[in-house]
This record gives structure tokens, C-alpha cells and sequence, in this order.
């Protein structure tokens, strides 16, 4: 079927976007759907106490930024190892397998340590929660990135696919037979992504051209997979560590109203989020030589990621009295007035998502760092300064200053690069003219 022109352009636009975003969509609707299914459920089990989804999600603002350390830096930078340095796929898996595990037993310790002091869990809880994050979790994210890597992207996103259906399956499977608590469903979790995990690295990979040999990773593994995992644990810093600040000063009940909110106007953010991780691997490349190529083109994805937050801004205002009384149930339907404060966050993740991938292609990971880190340090110096006095309204105002400086921040770092990169290749063309 021949598609109408603008559609076509769309599609195909960004080296073949609009087949991608198809499945990541597929994969961000079903990571919505496991969200929202554990919120809700989890709301009826505990009889909307909103203390106690405020902890579940203040352990996961502990777990989240390790996370990013232990497996999500490590795996992105797997990508880059092929895409960009064409790696050979087994030194990719001993490299980058072994660099989860010891990651993820490193830092299981320290998420365990903070659980105990932080969160109103109980120590089997934190510690079931954690191994089936960083432990577990790890492998797959991992391992998902090595089918990328042998096969394409949307390999990748069915094996991504296939964790969220198994925390879909735990989160209903355990509310429908009456045994929905914390502590079964991270047991459930452990179960559920052991065994999956054990297929991926035994069965899958081995299929596919692997063969998995585990050892000391090299520095090369070690240095680039910390320029992706600091900012990826910085950003996930920033986004979550309101939520354990809320709880570590005491506002649990309102953590878990906060909590509710948020995960509303994550609603918005689901297509930003699409869009955002389907195009991320195309900055990984170097591009063309042109002057002010990848400023261009972060441009004009970010025009269209701003206009698409704006847009479900709008549209979730517009829809909550419709929604409030479906999601928000009991207590948590206080968080009907902080939705709107929280919906200011959008047009924002659609100005700094794209200009921090621009800085990839331009091959300047480390400074990308560097702006992830201080949008992260200004983040959690608000927290300290603001949450204590000003609970919720603190951390809205902590988020959004935080994000803003990001945009900025990463604006002005991608025209300077970009600027300098325009100068040395213009200097390389002449130094070999004059040859």
C-alpha cells in the first residue's frame, strides 16, 4: 500500500524511524500497561495505602540510577562498540556480559545498604526487589543489546518485550489469586527473570552466532561503558531521587500521592519516550562531514519532540476529571492537583532529550557527561533544599528547574562542539589542500 506523501516522508525519515518506533511503541504501550497494572492492583491489595506504594516507589528511586550503572550504561554502550568500532560480537559478549554481573553483584550491596537506611521496606523485600533489578535484570537488558548488535533493532525490542510480559504475568497472575503483596511479587520477579535470562544466555545468543565466554573486561569496556552509565544514572538520578528524597524526610504518605501523579503524566511522556529511543542509536554513527550536521539534525527531531510534549501536555489536562476516577482511587486522588504542576515537565524532556544524543555522534560522550552530572547535581540540591520545607511542591519545583537547566545546558554544549568539530574538519579539508 503506497502511503500518502508527509506519511512517507515521516516513515522513512531518520534512516527508516517509522519501522522502529512501531515496535518500540509496541514495547513502551506494554512497559506502560506492567506500570500502571502494578500501581493499580497494588493500590487494591494494600487498600490504597499510600505509604506503602510510596516506598515500593522510592526503592525503585534508589534501584533506578544503579541500575542505569549496572546494565543500561554498559548496554548502550555495547551498541556503540558495533555500530560506531564494529566489534566482533564474542569479544562484545565477554566484555560486556562480564561487566554486568560484576556490576550488578558490586552494586546490589550498595542499593541493599540505602534500601535499609531509606525505605519502609522489609530487609526480604529490599533485597529480593534489588537482585531482581540489578541482578537479573542486568543479563537481559544486556543480553537484548547483544541481539541488536547479531540481528537489528526490533530483535532487540521483542526480547524487551518479552521482560515486560513476564512482570505483567506476576503483577496479575498474584493479584488474581489473592497473594498480591511486595515481597511475592518481587520473589515472582526473581523466579520469572532468572529463568528468562538463563534461556537468553544459553539458548538465544548461542543460536544467533555467540559464543559466551565470560573474563576480566577490558579498560576499553570499562571507560565507555562509564560515559554512558554516569549520565544515564545522573538522568535517572534526577528524575527519581525526589521520590526517596520525599520518603527519607518524611512525607511518606504524600511520596505515594506524588508517586500516583507522576506516574499519570508519564502517560504524556510515553510518546516522547518512543521516539526518543528508537532514534537514539542512529546518533551513535559519526554522519556525514557537512557543517553543523548533527546540530541540524537534533534540531529537527527535537522541533517535533517539543511539539509532540506540548501536545500530550494539553491532551492529559484536558482528559484527567475522566481518567481521576480510574487511576486515582481513595487517597490517591490528591494527586488530581498536583498533575498539572508536573505536566510543565514534557515540552522539556522534548528540549533535551534529542541534543544529548547530537553531542554522541560529535564523539564527545565525556562532556555529555559532564551536563547529565551537573543537571543531576542541581537536581539534588534542590532536593535537599526545598523537599523539607515544601514537600511535594518542593520536589515539582526541583524537577522542573533541573530539567530546564538540562535544555539549556545541552543546547549550548551541542553549538559549541559542533562549532569546533566545523572548525577542525574545515582546517583538515585545507591542511590537505595545501598538501
Amino acid at each position: 500500500m503506497r502511503l500518502p506523501a508527509p506519511i512517507s516522508k515521516l516513515w522513512h525519515a531518520f534512516d527508516g524511524l517509522g519501522k522502529d518506533t512501531v515496535w518500540t511503541t509496541i514495547e513502551q504501550v506494554a512497559f506502560t500497561v506492567a506500570a500502571l497494572g502494578s500501581f493499580m492492583v497494588l493500590q487494591r491489595a494494600y487498600d490504597q495505602d499510600t505509604a506503602v506504594y510510596g516506598s515500593f516507589l522510592g526503592m525503585y528511586g534508589i534501584i533506578g540510577p544503579l541500575g542505569a550503572i549496572t546494565f543500561a550504561g554498559p548496554g548502550l554502550a555495547l551498541i556503540q562498540e558495533r555500530l560506531r568500532y564494529s566489534a566482533d560480537l564474542d569479544s562484545l559478549a565477554r566484555n560486556f556480559v562480564s561487566m554486568a554481573l560484576m556490576s550488578g553483584v558490586a552494586l546490589s550491596g550498595v542499593a541493599i545498604a540505602l534500601g535499609f537506611y531509606m525505605i519502609n521496606l522489609t530487609p526480604l523485600e529490599i533485597v529480593l526487589l534489588v537482585f531482581s533489578e540489578l541482578f537479573f535484570n542486568s543479563m537481559l537488558f544486556v543480553g537484548s543489546m547483544l541481539v541488536q548488535a547479531a540481528v537489528d533493532y526490533v530483535a532487540m525490542m521483542k526480547v524487551r518485550i518479552g521482560t515486560i510480559l513476564l512482570k505483567i504475568v506476576a503483577v496479575l497472575g498474584l493479584f488474581f489469586v489473592g497473594q498480591l503483596t511486595i515481597r511475592n511479587l518481587a520473589i515472582a520477579y526473581v523466579v520469572l527473570y532468572g529463568l528468562y535470562a538463563t534461556w537468553l544466555l544459553t539458548y538465544l545468543l548461542p543460536s544467533i552466532g555467540y559464543r559466551l565466554r565470560l573474563g576480566l573486561p577490558d579498560r576499553k569496556t570499562a571507560s565507555r561503558s562509564a560515559a554512558f552509565a554516569l549520565p544515564m544514572g545522573a538522568a535517572n538520578l534526577q528524575l527519581n531521587g525526589d521520590k526517596v528524597a520525599l520518603e527519607n524526610y518524611g512525607f511518606v504518605l504524600q511520596n505515594g500521592v506524588y508517586g500516583a501523579a507522576y506516574r499519570v503524566v508519564e502517560f504524556g511522556s510515553l510518546p516522547l519516550k518512543i521516539i526518543a529511543q528508537a532514534a537514539f542509536h542512529r546518533f551513535l554513527g559519526e554522519g556525514d562531514e557537512s557543517d553543523g550536521y548533527h546540530l541540524r539534525r537534533s534540531a529537527s527531531l527535537t522541533a517535533f519532540m517539543f511539539l509532540i510534549g506540548c501536545l500530550a501536555a494539553g491532551a492529559i489536562y484536558v482528559l484527567l476529571p475522566i481518567v481521576e476516577p480510574i487511576l486515582l482511587v481513595g487517597d490517591f486522588g490528591n494527586a488530581r492537583r498536583m498533575v498539572p504542576w508536573l505536566l510543565l515537565f514534557l515540552p522539556l524532556i522534548g528540549l533535551s532529550s534529542t541534543p544529548m544524543n547530537g553531542l554522541l555522534g560529535l564523539g564527545r560522550a565525556p562532556e555529555r557527561a559532564i551536563v547529565f552530572t551537573l543537571a543531576a547535581v542541581v537536581a539534588v540540591v534542590l532536593y535537599i533544599a526545598l523537599i523539607p520545607g515544601r514537600g511535594w511542591q518542593g520536589a515539582v519545583v526541583a524537577t522542573l528547574v533541573s530539567e530546564a537547566y538540562l535544555a539549556l545546558a545541552s543546547w549550548i554544549a551541542l553549538f559549541v562542539y559542533q562549532r569546533h568539530a566545523d572548525r577542525q574538519r574545515r582546517g583538515r579539508l585545507e591542511a590537505s589542500v595545501t598538501a
